[in-house]
């Protein structure tokens, strides 16, 4: 008996070990954060066997286990210095190269951290993209023209990324989208660079109701619909992404067969007589599935629409209440019950697939005191399956209203609040720790000696960096603009 006791107790210790440890968000200029990249760029560059060491430019996203022996997921960026990888240099010493000539990366690492043995165990991913040369005046017909550039770039692709979010997030398409392919890149010199961009995206298997953000089972469809895009995006002095706007143009789908194909939404009228019947059913199935010993009765319909399919998709709203029928007394609802005036008012959604062939009603009613107070939560960035979010369907919109709702979307149109996320009642409340973190060290250009002839290039439009420094502002932490997702980072 003994042994088995000590087996048992030696299992439940072990399985209450192998539970994970929640993650929580941090900031990320946590000096805790700063050790675990510190020793996964160290790592980095201790396996590279030639060219330059990198160093961090600056962390982008960061979270971690509770406890002394902390777990942390960092996603920073890097960027190529003039120190060797011979050299017997940390790369805290080592000063970045001009930009023009500096390779740039993106890591991924999730660093397991053990202060008491002063030991770390390190796994990452880094992506390096070529530096990017500066445009001469045989690569462009005038300086302060829009020029072509590299769709490889770092740029390009926190642009695209934020673009396609947007369309997947705003757009009244009920399937998300995926970049397939970048068309053409160029961007343009002003107090900044202005980039325009045209890509294509296609559909995906993965529909609204079921994700919020692409994941990696989201795959393209090879007969999914293609969209031609084109973004325009502003990129401050600061080398910051401040302003995206984005349009996307679907190819016109013709009605072939409405009694097969997917149609549009169709508003129908609250009194139509049709709904009655559809509204019967729905109650008839709440009240056989509910657990509440009274039957429950419909009010007034509040919203109705339909959509052809094989068959007939109906979507009621609606609210119900508690009557004073009870089910052990009566077999089903009648005429006879009424309405309680002290019962809580539900607010209810029905769909309702209807197959007129086969004499078939077939609902699907979720009913709820929260659904009217339930606000749409965004995924926040570093969403994992560690957090749980509430959120509900965005709300579905007629085809006769597409070019106007989407005139009205946010992000679609040119931005007046310097680029930020339009405040909303939907929106989550709780911002994200402070993300991205400053700088490591700024980016300078070495100025040319005076025996040095070169050619005039689009950057030499610029102020210099001198002149756009402000005493009051200098040491402040940059504007922030986009949340990144770690987690899409780490797949």
């Amino acid at each position: 008996m003994k042994p088995f006791i000590v087996l048992l107790l030696c299992c439940s210790f072990f399985s209450i070990r192998a539970t994970p440890l929640p993650f929580e968000f941090s900031d990320c200029d946590d000096p805790d954060v700063f050790k675990a990249v510190d020793a996964a760029l160290k790592k980095y560059n201790g396996d590279r066997e030639s060219g330059n060491q990198f160093a961090l430019h600056m962390v982008m996203e960061a979270k971690r286990t509770a406890g002394p022996d902390a777990q942390f997921y960092v996603k920073y960026r890097i960027q190529e210095t003039t120190c060797t990888t011979e050299e017997n240099k940390i790369w805290q010493d080592c000063d970045y190269k001009v930009p023009a000539e500096a390779k740039r990366g993106e890591c991924t690492a999730r660093v397991y951290m053990n202060d008491a043995e002063k030991t770390s165990n390190i796994s990452q991913d880094c992506k390096i993209f070529p530096a990017t040369p500066k445009i001469r005046i045989a690569q462009a017909m005038c300086l302060g023209c829009f020029h072509p550039i590299s769709s490889d770039g770092l740029e390009v692709s926190d642009i695209l990324k934020q673009a396609v979010e947007k369309f997947n997030r705003h757009s009244a398409e009920p399937i998300l989208f995926k970049l397939v392919e970048i068309k053409e890149a160029r961007r343009q010199v002003v107090a900044g660079w202005n980039y325009i961009i045209k890509y294509e995206i296609k559909e995906t298997n993965c529909s609204k109701d079921q994700f919020q953000d692409l994941t990696p089972e989201c795959k393209v469809i090879p007969s999914g619909r293609v969209a031609k895009c084109e973004a325009k995006a502003y990129e401050n002095l600061q080398e910051q992404i401040v302003d995206i706007q984005s349009q996307c143009k679907l190819p016109v789908e013709e009605s072939v067969n409405p009694a097969i194909l997917t149609g549009c939404l169709k508003i129908i009228p609250k009194d139509s007589p049709e709904l009655k019947e559809l509204l019967k059913a729905s109650m008839e199935k709440y009240n056989s599935e509910s657990n509440d010993d009274f039957y429950y009765k419909s009010g007034e319909i509040e919203t109705a629409t339909v959509q052809v399919v094989a068959g007939q998709n109906y979507h009621l709203t609606f609210t119900i209440r508690k009557t004073n029928c009870s089910k052990t007394e009566s077999d089903q609802l009648n005429e006879d019950c009424e309405a309680t005036l002290d019962s809580a008012a539900l607010s209810c959604e029905a769909r309702i697939h209807v197959i007129p062939w086969e004499n078939k009603i077939l609902p699907q009613v979720n009913c709820s005191t929260e659904r009217s107070m339930a606000v749409l939560v965004r995924r926040p960035p570093g969403f994992t399956p560690f957090r749980s979010f509430a959120a509900l369907q965005q709300p579905e919109i007629l085809c006769s209203d597409k070019n106007e709702k989407e005139s009205q979307r946010p992000g679609k149109e040119t931005r007046k609040d310097g680029g930020q996320e339009p405040k909303s009642e939907d929106r989550a409340e709780s911002p994200p720790p402070r993300c991205p973190g400053k700088p490591w060290k700024q980016t300078m250009d070495l100025p040319a000696p005076p025996s040095f002839s070169r050619e005039f290039t689009n950057e030499d439009l610029l102020p210099s960096r001198e002149e756009n420094v402000n005493p009051a502002t200098e040491s402040s932490t940059p504007s922030q603009n986009k949340d990144f997702d770690l987690s899409d980072a780490l797949i």
